[in-house]
């Protein structure tokens, strides 16, 4: 565990370091309190001028990873985002600076443009193996967080009622509990209660999770609707079939039932019951690129006469796998459901469901 609490501190070290190259380059780093959603901010200082950049660090940068940070950079009206990782491949380099995202890596890879700074830098290969991921952001931990984020008093419930609530092994709960309070997400209260702690950072650290992580391990399977059946057809086939308490229903299909004007052309139903079963009663048909994805259902579900959605945490994650088809949606179920939730008091929203 201290190990993994001191990667991230290790990227910026190592990141900072290739600035002692640049001639006449002087950087100022300033961490940032535990818990906040950014690393530090940086300053750097020459005789071209000046700038001041936002720290954010990323371990582990994938494809998806790269993506959410730029649709991140988007959304913010601070300082100009720099990127820290631990490496930054050719390809997701270019799609960064395309975005003009800053980034500097631990073998000297970087890009910066600011004011009158300049710095390019490209073709160093990594020199180490990638940073493991913590615990934490590991399927199990992943699980845990989703419903911390959901429902953020269970934090102050027994490891019991977690493990059983969130579909874990009851020894899996310590460990993730205490990363959590380690990395600043978690805390105690004058009062005894432990509440959790800037949300919104860690739901942006728990999406890439989920995306890269835990969905692969909940995909049950891919199929396609019926050649006389159409994605649409879903929700009443469902309600038909009197299928409510197995299927909460995701990605573009569940958004189009909450958003105006949006026509999905894909959908992820999560599924509590066989799904076998389930397939043959909405008639499913098995197709690799088919447009319909069966996935495990995360945690425990209550029994329902109406159609239920996923959880806008999940909404939101799977239309950002949709890239940018799905980020203007994703935008929505962020405002609509989700803001408020990360910037208030702990209280749950649930998307509102169809009747």
């Amino acid at each position: 565990m201290a190990n993994r609490k001191n990667n991230e501190q290790g990227i910026i070290d190592l990141c900072l370091a290739s600035l002692h190259a640049l001639p006449g380059c002087r950087h100022d780093f300033t961490a940032a309190p535990p818990g906040s959603d950014h690393a530090g901010h940086l300053a750097l200082s020459g005789s071209w001028g000046d700038c001041r950049y936002r720290v954010q660090v990323v371990a582990r940068l994938t494809p998806l990873a790269a993506r959410l940070v730029i649709h991140q950079a988007q959304d913010t009206q601070e300082a100009p985002l720099l990127l820290l990782a631990d490496f930054v491949s050719e390809r997701l380099a270019g799609e960064l600076r395309g975005h003009g995202i800053a980034f500097l890596d631990t073998v000297g890879n970087a890009s910066l443009r600011e004011g009158g700074l300049l710095v390019e830098v490209s073709g160093r290969k990594r020199k180490a193996p990638p940073v493991r991921t913590s615990r934490g952001f590991q399927p199990s931990g992943l699980r845990l967080i989703h419903l911390l984020l959901r429902k953020p008093e269970a934090l102050n419930w027994n490891y019991r009622r977690l493990a059983k609530e969130a579909g874990l092994a009851l020894g899996a709960v310590g460990p993730v509990l205490k990363e959590l309070e380690e990395r600043g997400f978690s805390r105690e209260d004058t009062s005894g209660k432990r509440r959790l702690r800037n949300r919104l950072d860690l739901f942006r650290r728990w999406e890439v999770g989920y995306l890269e992580r835990l969905r692969p391990k909940l995909l049950l399977e891919r199929c396609r609707p019926a050649t006389d059946l159409g994605l649409n057809a879903l929700p009443e086939m469902i309600r038909r079939q009197n299928l409510q308490g197995q299927i909460q229903i995701g990605g573009e299909l569940g958004a189009a039932l909450i958003l105006e004007g949006l026509k999905p052309r894909q959908a992820v139903l999560h599924l509590q019951g066989d799904p076998l079963a389930i397939m043959l009663r909405l008639r499913l048909v098995p197709d690799p690129e088919g447009e319909v994805i069966l996935l495990a259902a995360l945690g425990t579900r209550t029994e329902g006469e109406r159609l239920a959605l996923a959880d806008p945490l999940l909404l939101h994650a799977e239309l950002m796998d949709l890239g940018g088809a799905g980020e203007d949606p994703a935008r929505q179920i962020f405002e609509r459901f989700l803001d408020r939730h990360f910037q208030s008091a702990p209280q749950r929203q649930s998307p509102e469901r169809p009747a």
